[in-house]
């Protein structure tokens, strides 16, 4: 049953194609309504003797008709269009024609021209458009909106082409819009000569003034180009918009103005240093010109152009190469340690810097500046707040040290000998080294040498002591035989020492200049010893020598603020030799203060100190006996010592910031000194006493002021 009725709907399939798409002598005729996609396509197919493949997607129904006879080609395009219609398109592929959906059509079209051709209508092809002055990419932009969505457009800017895919017909209507838009521009290449600027540096200006004109993307041959010509100083510009030629000219006859009259300045300094001026204003010329025009790299001529900022005082144990009493100021940094701050000779550069538009030459310490008016300007304003006179500072440093010695000593001795002349019981005590360290024995040796009457062999032969010890030694001799003897000895000493040492330590120096002050000697240190033995048997001593600075050094860097408050760096070191020296070398005794503090103009302040006190005390006695009440002082000897010390150091910066205050300053320290003049006393000595009025202070003053300019 199932069969007979497919054979009858094909049977009446047949006879409605038979009906609706029959062939005559002098076409086709087409008469479809409503009718199944896929009879349609069979009929056009079998009608024009072409092979065409449906694709199982396409599914519909359809209407195509035609109101005169048709040829196949004809036939093809109408059915072609009817499929575009309802979503289908007809793919020319190798060997006949598929039906696909309209999606995948750019996938299946086989049908690629590079130049005219025949195929029209609705049929899918590829096309390639070979462009000869506009831009591929910008033509692809004004192209895209009348493609198919479906159907692709792409730029190729390797060979400048378009490479489309669409309905044969479209391709038509873009052919003839690329023709209308492919066509020579009226680009203009023209020379403009530079009479004062250089080509290179305006050809640079230009094209980075250019870069925001056109859009990123946008068409290279319509971008406008300016090439330098160095040989002639000219620049070669290219541009297909008038208006924007017009623009270049306009903007290089603005870069190409003359330079004004007088661009090269010299600026004479009254008080700042050319050479340490001209460093800071370069930096700061090269920070503006690379702020406002990173290409230009020739503003700048030293590499380094930060000033070094002063380093920190450091102070150290090392040697110092002392120089006099003097004080003066310096520019170079504070040292290491204290034999680079005194020896390093404080100079600037005296050669002239090189390269940049500002140069400083050391010999009139003036700047030379090449630069346009107003960039001088600027750097006038600048050099005027510079170039002011700095501050002065004058120094007042007191260093005091009080030492205060106390020391004691009690003790007795005695010795008992029977009638042969040998001891059977006595004391015998040795007190301090630095009190005689004189004992009872030692004593009666002492007699004896001084007598001559000791016996070769006795104790009288005892290497004799010079003297006694110091203080009091009360006593009694005996005669013992041919020896003369103490048989009983006391000795008591009391000491009392005292020292002031007052070292006061005065400089002047700039704001923010180091100066320093060396006062002291230069001695030998024994560093090793050895004796060399010659061919002769003679000895040679050789001893090997170093030599160490002794004294007082003060080094200070003052920084004066606006507010009147002064920040200084300082270091300063007393070192001496100590009297008591042992037997492995000299002991120096060294004390120093190396701190930053901020003082106010006039006030003295106190940097640090030392207050030492050092007790010691000492008995040798005989035991037990020393012990016992009353009589225990016959068998014992007492010492004690103390010693206080104290150190303070003061300093004191007075501002001076104009001549007449330096004139009031110096007055007052001349009359200080000629006062200390007349209260000098000389001791009333049998010798004839010295002239010290040949020359005062007050005449010396007069002669300095007559002098002065």
């Amino acid at each position: 049953m199932f069969r007979f009725f497919k054979n009858t709907v094909t049977l009446a399939f047949i006879v409605f194609v038979q009906q609706n798409c029959f062939a005559q002598s002098n076409g086709i005729n087409l008469s479809f309504n409503n009718a199944d996609v896929e009879a349609v396509i069979s009929t056009v197919a079998r009608a024009t003797n072409r092979s065409i493949v449906v694709d199982p997607k396409v599914r519909g129904k359809i209407s195509l008709n035609s109101s005169r006879p048709l040829t196949p080609d004809q036939a093809l395009d109408s059915l072609s269009t009817a499929l575009r219609m309802n979503g289908f398109a007809l793919v020319n592929t190798a060997g006949g024609y598929r039906v696909v959906t309209e999606a995948d059509a750019k996938l299946q079209s086989s049908q690629t021209y590079s130049s005219k051709t025949d195929v029209t209508g609705d049929q899918i092809i590829t096309r390639i458009f070979h462009l000869n002055f506009a831009s591929a990419a910008n033509v692809v932009n004004i192209l895209r909106p009348l493609i198919a969505p479906n159907n692709t457009i792409n730029a190729l800017p390797g060979n400048n082409s378009i490479l489309v895919t669409d309905y044969a017909s479209n391709l038509e209507r873009i052919e003839k819009i690329i023709q209308s838009v492919d066509n020579p521009s009226a680009t203009k290449v023209e020379t403009i000569a530079l009479k004062n600027a250089q080509a290179a540096k305006v050809a640079s200006l230009v094209n980075r003034a250019l870069e925001t004109s056109v859009p990123q993307g946008g068409d290279p041959i319509s971008k406008p180009t300016v090439l330098a010509d160095p040989r002639t100083n000219s620049l070669i510009v290219r541009s297909g918009n008038a208006e924007r030629l017009a623009q270049i000219r306009r903007l290089v006859a603005t870069l190409d103005t003359a330079k004004n009259v007088g661009s090269v300045y010299v600026v004479p300094l009254k008080n700042a240093e050319a050479s340490q001026l001209a460093i800071t204003l370069r930096a700061l010329v090269a920070a503006d010109s690379s702020s406002t025009d990173p290409t230009n790299t020739n503003v700048q001529g030293n590499a380094n152009l930060s000033a070094q900022a002063p380093n920190p005082i450091q102070g150290g144990t090392s040697p110092i190469n002392l120089g006099g009493g003097v004080g003066g100021g310096g520019a170079n940094p504070l040292g290491a340690g204290m034999s680079a701050a005194a020896s390093t000779a404080l100079t600037s550069s005296s050669s002239p810097s090189t390269g940049g538009i500002i140069q400083a030459d050391p010999n009139t310490n003036s700047l030379i500046i090449t630069a346009t008016e107003p960039v001088f300007k600027d750097l006038m304003k600048v050099i005027a707040q510079l170039d002011r006179r700095r501050a002065q500072v004058y120094i007042e440093s007191m260093i005091v040290e009080l030492t205060d010695a106390n020391a004691a000593e009690l003790g007795v001795q005695w010795q008992a000998l029977n009638s042969s002349n040998t001891a059977f019981a006595g004391t015998n005590f040795t007190g301090p080294t630095s009190s005689g360290n004189t004992n009872i024995i030692g004593a009666s040796a002492a007699i004896n040498a001084l007598l001559g009457t000791a016996a070769a062999g006795t104790v009288a032969a005892v290497t004799p002591v010079p003297t006694l010890g110091l203080g009091i030694n009360i006593g009694s001799i005996t005669n013992f035989g041919s020896n003369l003897a103490f048989s009983s000895l006391l000795r008591a000493i009391s000491t009392i020492s005292g020292a002031n040492v007052l070292s006061t330590p005065n400089l002047m120096t700039l704001d923010n200049e180091e100066a320093r002050i060396i006062v002291g000697q230069n001695i030998p240190i024994v560093t090793g010893s050895y004796a060399q033995t010659g061919s002769t048997s003679t000895v040679t001593p050789f001893q090997t020598f170093t030599r160490q600075d002794v004294g007082l050094t003060l080094r200070v860097r003052p920084q004066v603020s606006e507010n009147g408050t002064v920040k200084l760096q300082i270091f300063q070191e007393v070192s001496s030799i100590q009297s008591v020296s042992n037997a492995t070398g000299i002991i120096l005794n060294k004390r120093n203060v190396e701190s930053n503090v901020i003082v106010e103009d006039g006030q003295i302040i106190v940097l640090g100190g030392l207050i030492g006190d050092n007790y010691t005390d000492g008995s040798s006695k005989i035991p037990w006996l020393g012990d016992l009440p009353l009589i225990g002082g016959l068998f014992r000897y007492d010492n004690k010592s103390r010693t206080r010390t104290n150190l303070m150091v003061f300093i004191r910066p007075s501002v001076l910031r104009n001549n007449e205050q330096i004139n009031t300053f110096s007055n007052n320290k001349l009359d200080d000194l000629e006062e200390k003049r007349k209260t000098f006393v000389q001791a009333p000595l049998l010798l004839p006493k010295e002239n010290l009025n040949t020359a005062s202070l007050r005449d010396i003053r007069d002669i300095m002021h007559d002098i002065a300019p």
